[in-house]
């Protein structure tokens, strides 16, 4: 609404005396009123008082009801004015025609003494043209005329604006409307008014119910004490206190305590009154509100319950506490965070760089990225970062981790909280453990050594690279212990089988340690493994995992098998040097010939025999050369000036060897005694060559002595002819002919090459 009032006037009016004018020169005969030389008295005095009137008024006259109106009343007909002057009812009504022409000929016919319609909203118009709506009082009254028929000649029509008071009841409805809903928003609200002078308490139903009184008698006021039954015992003494000090002070009274309820539950209410006073400064009324804050006081205690259960955690886990206002730039550090960095008590007032000067400055960098991600407010708000730091005091490097969360308020980081734990103990397990690993990995590889991970519920086998290679698989490919059992020898299968058995039995849990042969499945080649391992079991004694680790021994086997034949043939060669040595021995010590002939005789020919076996020997008694032995035998007996070698390089069977270089030391050892190494000028000259043959070929050695004494045929053969013509025979499976010519020994020797 608009304010329609102005120093006391109804409303706003026309020019003064504009209507006085209009009725006076209005041509009124043109009405059903006639001229105004024929009016009535009553009627000159009606429209005579109207037009002295100030406030809205208005006429309607005889039995058409004919309107005559005021300057104040002007503005309430709008553009009506003053087309409407001196019509009837029927030429033109009244917007609110239905409301008051009833009423105006009840009055009209003497029916009625009068008629107030209240709070009537109506236009304005003004002057100026604007318009305003505003609420009226409209009184209708009878204006008597001795002349009229009924004895009432027209209708007054009075106006009073009401405007202020509609708009101020209309106010105090909508703040009562407003407070009944604030009231019913705020669940368990209630008021109370304290008469202190009659002690009286005057409280609405919300109140009295939470407080155990009837809300009827509240309603008509009821004792203190009887409210203050309901007060929790542990809060009585203390609200008494209160209460007594604030009927002392001009201070708002604001309380918290607790009301046990008439099913036992206790409810929490927060209570807030200021005292009046009288002329004297006595307290003479208390008045208030109350609210219910249960709901409030749970989670503020479940509030500081997981606050205390959070600073435990935290304790307990050795976390610092951080809080930094991005805004102000200040930061709080709780005791132990200070403690992890190394600064003393106090809130930081954030000197500019305080924080970043402790952290190291190759991690700084990426520590301040990890932060400006959190407080963007396109990103996830939190941080989560490993770091460095240089800790105050002492200048020890700490390895930190930190978790934390940005909290915004119009795209801004209003706050950054989170917590520290120095993990420098973490970190440097884990190089300790990426140090032992890389060792580890150094180790497997240069021990060529292969891992493997058996998952037993699922029976799946994980290798490592060189697994597959041990087991001649692609590398990647899938295989499950079925492969792997497949891939094994079958020999050694059932062995293998039942090692993996005992690793996962609970009972035994017994360590693998097994070698067997695979058949490489994609290569097709047989490898020796070596397999160590152990089973892993739940807290229910169930095998989960069994792992260990392969190592390739196929070398060391075939070593071990060449090595097992070398063996053997030592033990044979030992037995037959010995029996050799015993047949040297026992031709060489016969009874024809002299004790120290025999020694020297056995000593060189024990010696030849040495010789011959520091040959082999070198050659890993895999054989030997035909030309190394002889050049060995020219070395013992008069150096090669004194022998002729003639032939091609021919590799000798370690028999072949053994044999031969005995005969061939028989044979110098006469030449030296008897033949052509005798004299200086005599020479041995030795050709061999080998000749093929349907199954193998044969050597054909020529042993032939020149330029030394004439030469008889013995008188007997002795223990050399026999070993030369019938050992060679025997052993090489082949034939031996020494045949003594004057100008020097000449013999043949024919054998087979059985290696």
């Amino acid at each position: 609404m608009v304010k329609t009032r102005d120093q006391g006037l109804a409303v706003e009016t026309f020019a003064p005396g504009e209507m006085r004018e209009r009725i006076g020169t209005f041509n009124w005969a043109a009405t059903p009123l006639g001229p105004r030389a024929t009016w009535s008295p009553c009627l000159r005095f009606a429209v005579d008082t109207i037009v002295a009137s100030r406030f809205p008024s208005a006429l309607r006259w005889g039995p058409e009801l004919v309107l005559i109106y005021n300057d104040a009343y002007a503005p309430m007909l709008g553009e009506r004015h003053p087309h409407v002057l001196g019509t009837t009812f029927a030429e033109a009504p009244p917007s609110s025609a239905a409301e008051s022409e009833g009423p105006e000929r009840a009055i009209l016919a003497g029916a009625s003494g009068g008629t107030i319609i209240e709070e009537l909203p109506l236009s304005t118009t003004h002057p100026d043209g604007s318009t305003t709506d505003g609420y009226f009082t409209i009184r209708l009254s009878p204006l008597p005329d001795a002349a009229a028929p009924s004895g009432v000649g027209g209708v007054l029509i009075a106006l009073t604006d009401v405007t202020r008071k509609v708009q101020a009841d209309q106010a105090l409805r909508t703040s009562e409307e407003r407070y009944q809903l604030a009231l019913r928003a705020a669940s368990g609200v209630g008021t109370w008014d304290w008469d202190i002078v009659t002690d009286k308490v005057y409280a609405d139903a919300r109140y009295a119910m939470f407080h155990g009184v009837d809300p009827e008698r509240a309603a008509a006021g009821a004792p203190l004490a009887e409210f203050s039954r309901a007060l929790h015992p542990d809060d009585h003494a203390r609200l008494l206190k209160s209460g007594r000090t604030h009927l002392k002070t001009t201070g708002d009274f604001d309380e918290e305590y607790r009301l046990i309820q008439a099913d036992g539950s206790v409810r929490w209410v927060q209570t807030r009154g200021r005292v009046e006073r009288d002329a004297n400064g006595w307290a003479v009324r208390h008045r208030g509100v109350m609210v219910d804050i249960t709901d409030r006081k749970r989670i503020e205690q479940a509030l500081e319950a997981a606050e205390a259960d959070l600073r435990i955690a935290v304790d307990a886990a050795g976390l610092g506490r951080w809080d930094h206002n991005p805004q102000t730039g200040e930061r709080f550090w709780d005791k132990r965070c200070r403690e992890i960095y190394g600064w003393s008590e106090g809130v930081i007032e954030d000197p500019p760089g305080a924080f970043e000067r402790l952290v190291h400055p190759d991690d700084l960098p990426g520590l301040m990225d990890a932060v400006r991600s959190a407080m963007d407010p396109a990103g996830d708000h939190t941080i989560n970062r490993e770091y460095r730091i240089r800790r105050w005091g002492d200048g020890a490097v700490r390895w930190i981790e930190t978790f934390g969360r940005a909290f915004l308020h119009d795209s801004r980081c209003v706050r950054f909280v989170g917590v520290v734990s120095d993990v420098t103990e973490r970190k440097e397990a884990e190089a300790d453990l990426m140090l032992r690993e890389a060792t580890m990995a150094l180790a497997l590889d240069a021990g060529n050594v292969g891992t493997w991970d058996f998952d037993v519920a699922k029976r799946q086998l994980r290798w490592s690279e060189r697994g597959y290679d041990m087991f001649g698989i692609t590398p990647g490919a899938d295989v499950g212990v079925d492969d792997f059992y497949a891939a094994m020898h079958p020999e050694d299968r059932e062995a293998t089988r039942q090692a993996l058995r005992a690793a996962m039995n609970p009972a035994l849990r017994r360590d693998i340690d097994v070698e067997y042969r695979t058949i490489g499945r994609d290569d097709g080649r047989e490898r020796w493994i070596s397999a160590k391992g152990r089973g892993f079991f739940d807290e229910a004694g169930r095998p989960t995992r069994v792992v260990g680790a392969t190592v390739d021994i196929t070398d060391r086997k075939r070593a071990e098998l060449h090595l097992r034949l070398l063996v053997n043939e030592l033990n044979h060669r030992v037995k037959n040097s010995l029996a050799t040595i015993q047949a040297i021995a026992a031709q060489t010590f016969h009874a024809a010939r002299s004790l120290p002939q025999a020694q020297e005789a056995f000593s060189a020919r024990v010696v030849a025999l040495a010789e011959a076996h520091d040959l082999l020997t070198r050659e890993n008694w895999e054989g030997a050369d035909l030309l190394d032995l002889l050049v060995r035998l020219e070395t013992v007996h008069g150096g090669p000036e004194r022998f002729a070698l003639i032939g091609r390089p021919v590799r000798l069977s370690p028999r072949m060897a053994l044999s031969l270089s005995m005969a061939l030391h028989e044979l110098a050892t006469n030449a030296v005694k008897y033949g052509a190494l005798s004299t200086p000028p005599g020479q041995v000259r030795i050709a061999w060559s080998v000749v093929p043959g349907s199954v193998q070929s044969r050597l054909v050695l020529t042993w032939t002595e020149t330029g030394g004494p004439p030469v008889a045929p013995p008188t007997r053969r002795g223990f050399g002819s026999r070993l030369i013509e019938r050992g060679l025979a025997a052993e090489l499976s082949g034939e031996a002919h020494i045949d003594f010519r004057p100008d020097g020994v000449v013999c043949r020797i024919e054998a087979a090459l059985d290696g």
